[in-house]
């Protein structure tokens, strides 16, 4: 049995990958409490209330997990936030309010900060125990820059060049690390930033579960072999 830390475990592709996962001692990390804590529950799995944005927070959570566990063989970041809309339209009300200033930096420090403060703060222990595995759901925008998420893109495209950045060294350090790209996925990702995308197009996406089984594999591989980044889609959504 393995110690695995989720973020963005309380909804969507990282509540898919907790449930994949649950024969492992699992650790949770959200904001959102009331569903972490039913996940959690669910699991019997521990849990931590934290916004991924606050490093105050992420450094007290770190220090209680460094606290009961000896070590932490894999962190699956999955924890990130939607934001959308060409800067010709961010004024149209659909695209405004998930475009003011403040949003767009809980974005930018969900989805960029979030996850170098969580690898940051686990390489040591993983350092010192002299193993590891770091899996990141990223996104195909990390891997193409799609014209109408500008926003979205720069924090996908900065974490995939992170990922990119830091894999030499962690290899050095026997420390594997992996990003794993879904396309469009049928969550409730887009209705939580107030961007519904139509029936159809929904249709067209991966479910929670595709992805996780994506991790999975990702994550039963033997450990001398890493794959840096997997792209996964729909077959009708190219």
């Amino acid at each position: 049995m393995k110690n695995i830390i989720i973020t963005g475990a309380a909804n969507g592709v990282g509540a898919a990958v907790a449930e994949i996962l649950k024969d492992n001692n699992l650790i949770l990390i959200d904001e959102d409490e009331k569903n972490l804590i039913n996940i959690a529950s669910s699991l019997n799995a521990r849990y931590y209330v934290c916004d991924l944005s606050n490093d105050n927070q992420i450094k007290s959570i770190i220090t209680d997990i460094k606290s009961k566990f000896e070590k932490v063989d894999c962190l699956i970041n999955c924890a990130g936030m939607w934001i959308s809309g060409d800067m010709s339209k961010l004024e149209l009300p659909v695209f405004d309010e998930m475009n003011d200033l403040s949003r767009i930096r809980k974005v930018i420090d969900t989805n960029v900060f979030g996850t170098i403060a969580m690898i940051k703060s686990i390489f040591p222990i993983m350092q010192k125990q002299g193993y590891g595995q770091i899996i990141n759901i990223n996104s195909q925008s990390g891997v193409m820059c799609e014209p109408p998420f500008p926003i979205y893109n720069a924090t996908k495209q900065s974490t995939n060049a992170f990922r990119k950045a830091i894999q030499d060294d962690l290899a050095r350090n026997n420390i594997k690390i992996t990003d794993v790209c879904p396309g469009l996925i049928q969550t409730n990702f887009y209705v939580r930033a107030n961007n519904e995308l139509p029936k159809e197009v929904m249709e067209t996406g991966l479910t929670p579960q595709d992805v996780a089984k994506t991790v999975k594999y990702v994550f039963d591989l033997p450990y001398e072999i890493t794959i840096p980044s997997i792209e996964v889609r729909h077959i009708k959504n190219y």
